[in-house]
């Protein structure tokens, strides 16, 4: 049986948390590829992007994986549109970690629809790295933030198909014109990519990373 943690967080949030994991590791089937998976608190509470660790297990009746996400408790919480105007985001290595003992958690501002979608996204793409629908390897450093934000529209595409809670696609779209728009005019053709991305007429990670080369240069 897969085992499901939270910690690293305040321990109200942490049981706020761990029903949306467990509902999420459920509708993804996540205990077919992962041995255990835990959601860990960042040092840095307003970290714009969350990473992931992923190790194989050593127990050789477990050929399983194990899964660590680490991401601010802002992604658990109601949108502060103030906080969301900034872009590009602050990078981690500028922010201060939150004082330890300060601002203690507030329940009231805990979202369970935020903390279902994003844990949907984060573990769907999770078990995209296991099963090997990406290759990073093969991903060239200067592509890789253009392809990271294709393969989101991909993963959300395929939620919404799904039925399951993920970024919608007004969100997407959104995401998508702030980080090309940056670099050109979008066209047409631009949004015919981003809609096949969605759709799920493009869903091989060789041809979403060919789709790059149709896209303002980042």
């Amino acid at each position: 049986m897969m085992e499901l943690i939270c910690q690293g967080m305040e321990e109200d949030l942490c049981n706020l948390v761990l029903p949306c994991l467990e509902s999420a590791a459920q509708s993804l089937d996540l205990a077919a590829d992962f041995l255990s998976f835990t959601v860990v608190g960042d040092d840095f509470p307003d970290a714009p992007e969350p990473w992931l660790r992923l190790e194989e297990s050593n127990d050789p009746d477990e050929p399983l994986i194990i899964g660590t996400l680490f991401c601010g408790e802002g992604f658990f919480c109601r949108s502060n549109g103030a906080a969301n105007a900034i872009y590009p985001p602050v990078e981690v290595w500028d922010q201060a970690p939150a004082p330890g003992g300060a601002n203690p958690f507030d329940k009231t501002s805990f979202s369970s629809s935020r903390t279902e979608i994003f844990l949907h996204h984060e573990l769907l793409m999770a078990q995209d790295l296991v099963r090997g629908e990406i290759a990073p390897a093969a991903i060239a450093a200067g592509q890789v933030e253009a392809f990271s934000s294709l393969w989101a529209v991909v993963i959300d595409g395929r939620l919404s198909r799904m039925g399951l809670p993920g970024y919608s696609q007004a969100d997407r779209r959104s995401r998508f014109s702030r980080l090309f728009a940056c670099a050109g005019v979008l066209l047409p053709g631009h949004w015919q990519i981003f809609q096949s991305l969605w759709d799920g007429a493009v869903t091989n990670w060789k041809d979403v990373l060919a789709s790059i080369r149709h896209l303002p240069r980042l």
